[in-house]
């Protein structure tokens, strides 16, 4: 009979407090820490797509901003621990959360125009850790959303408020190498990736 909001409220508390005693812990229990810090992250990420999916508590946009706040956060406390499996969370978690908060309305400019956000993100994280599979991962994620939606949902119509997002994808991933190759050795630049 407790109220859904306060249990809700009570689960996003714990994960809270696992992110802050896991910052707490980051210097003397770093791998204790980091996934204290992961699963903070993670239970927050689930208790706002719950309170949104299944109790009609957030509306599409304020879940959605939460989830884009934490997944933020997730990557921001990735590159200054430097921790690449932190920043794997916060990718994932970051593509995976307009499809779980998805209203169905279809609107792809909204959807690519948040990925484009968060490969902006990847390139900002290339130019500081040579993390190159990070780049790989954004790579395959954008590409293959694209192709499914591109598949499921695309139609003449949506022409040309398409080719821009795939102009600015593509310039990304010819940019993001260079910045790693720049990161990973800023004295003596190295081989930029060609895979990308």
């Amino acid at each position: 009979s407790f109220p859904i909001e306060f249990r809700l409220a009570g689960i996003a508390a714990v994960g809270l407090g696992g992110l802050g005693f896991g910052w707490v812990q980051r210097n003397t229990r770093r791998g204790f820490g980091l996934s204290l810090q992961g699963g903070g992250i993670g239970i927050l990420l689930m208790t706002v797509f719950s309170a949104f999916k299944f109790y009609d508590l957030l509306p599409a946009q304020l879940a959605l901003g939460l989830a884009v706040v934490l997944v933020a956060s997730a990557g921001a406390l990735a590159v200054v621990q430097n921790s690449s499996a932190l920043v794997v969370l916060a990718l994932l978690a970051g593509f995976a959360s307009p499809l779980l908060i998805s209203t169905g309305s279809g609107n792809h400019v909204a959807l690519f125009s948040y990925y484009t956000v968060l490969n902006v993100a990847v390139m900002a994280i290339a130019w500081f850790k040579p993390w190159r599979w990070l780049n790989l991962l954004g790579f395959f994620f954008t590409f293959g959303v694209g192709i499914f939606w591109g598949v499921l949902g695309y139609s003449d119509d949506k022409l040309w408020s398409t080719l821009p997002f795939v102009a600015i994808f593509y310039v990304l991933y010819l940019v993001i190498p260079v910045f790693n190759t720049r990161s990973a050795n800023p004295d003596k630049p190295g081989v930029v990736d060609g895979i990308l």
